[in-house]
């Protein structure tokens, strides 16, 4: 495997969990109709993956428990069992045609193995394999995790990389159904010595490129966009205004949302936003959240558009109870104001599921997700 795979990176930070599925999902695609293979690097929100050898049972807690810590869980078609992903960790899915020079399923995995030992090396960690149980291991504890799933010959799933995650909910699973065996990160290994996120994934990336034999090719910019949960007082309690999009923008309730035009901040962006659907004026704050996905038109039935990668940063926008509502009617066929509830089952998207949440603990008193 002397010539280089062309293949494309994609930075993309934050990204829920459904969202990273169909994006490997959409990538698997194209690779299998042709384009270079293509590298996701993310950070998961917090989330338990079943794979196919997985059991309800490798679980230790209830769901009340999972849904008060903030952990969803998904069942998916890698390999393995029960691991963990949330923030700190570098997650990457290398969507991958095995069949490109040449490389086999064993070199593909002990690839992703050497690239995340060489990334520990770096920072002055000696990790190793440990034979029959994939990922890197520092002792008995993983600091790295593998699994992937092939159809086709091209990959999906992948790694993730412990940097500086919180490692109290491996110990609510048997992770990776080994209960004899633990899980560190960068940060128990080496304290304030700890790399950043941005430190790590940029030292995993370039090895994944020397072992792979892979060269970068250009990536489009994503584009940005703004969400803005547009909420006011109610005699009940807070109540939260969901629009109905037209037909021909999707069908789907949703908050205010919208795409960051050429010189505006996100700030200006959202406050444009909420004005132009909805005719309303609010105080604006941030809810410390933002997340990366992948927009199909075709897919969602939309009648134009380039497929295509976007940052969404979300808001929300408290609005006096007294405001007159002046719904823009070329966007939404309708619009109802509605308990938080309530707009957490009408809303489509896992990003304004997301935002609901935020804004409630916000409301709480309670701390961010």
């Amino acid at each position: 495997m002397n010539e280089r795979r062309p293949a494309q990176f994609h930075r993309l930070g934050p990204v829920l969990y459904p969202a990273g599925l169909a994006m490997q999902r959409a990538m698997a695609e194209r690779v299998m109709a042709g384009d270079p293979d293509q590298i996701l690097v993310l950070e998961h929100d917090a989330v338990y993956t079943l794979g196919r050898n997985a059991t309800p049972a490798d679980i230790h807690v209830n769901a009340s428990f999972l849904q008060e810590a903030g952990i969803e869980v998904h069942r998916v078609d890698r390999g393995g069992q029960v691991t963990y992903h949330g923030p700190g960790q570098v997650v990457v899915y290398p969507i991958c045609d095995l069949r490109r020079g040449g490389l086999d399923v064993g070199r593909f995995v002990h690839g992703l193995e050497e690239a995340m030992i060489r990334t520990a090396l770096g920072f002055g960690v000696k990790a190793e394999r440990m034979p029959g149980r994939p990922g890197i291991w520092v002792g008995d504890q993983k600091l790295g995790a593998l699994g992937i799933h092939l159809r086709r010959w091209v990959s999906t799933h992948g790694l993730a990389f412990n940097v500086a995650p919180d490692l109290g909910p491996f110990g609510w699973i048997t992770p990776c159904g080994m209960a004899d065996k633990g899980v560190c990160s960068l940060r128990s290994l080496l304290g304030e010595d700890c790399p950043s996120w941005d430190h790590a994934a940029d030292r995993l990336v370039a090895n994944l490129v020397d072992v792979l034999h892979l060269e970068h090719r250009p990536v489009p910019v994503p584009t940005q966009s703004v969400s803005a949960t547009t909420w006011r007082r109610g005699p009940a309690g807070p109540e939260v205004l969901i629009m109905l999009r037209q037909p021909e923008d999707g069908l789907w309730w949703s908050s205010v949302t919208g795409m960051v035009e050429p010189g505006e901040s996100l700030q200006e962006a959202a406050i444009r936003e909420v004005l132009e659907e909805t005719g309303l004026v609010g105080r604006l704050a941030p809810l410390d959240f933002s997340h990366s996905f992948f927009i199909d038109p075709q897919s969602l039935g939309l009648l134009g558009g380039e497929a295509h990668f976007n940052r969404e940063t979300c808001f929300q926008v408290e609005v006096s109870r007294d405001s007159v509502l002046d719904l823009n009617l070329e966007e939404h066929s309708t619009c109802r104001w509605c308990s938080l509830e309530e707009a957490l089952e009408l809303v489509r998207w896992d990003g304004a599921k997301k935002a609901i949440r935020l804004l409630e603990r916000f409301l709480s008193g309670g701390p961010g997700q």
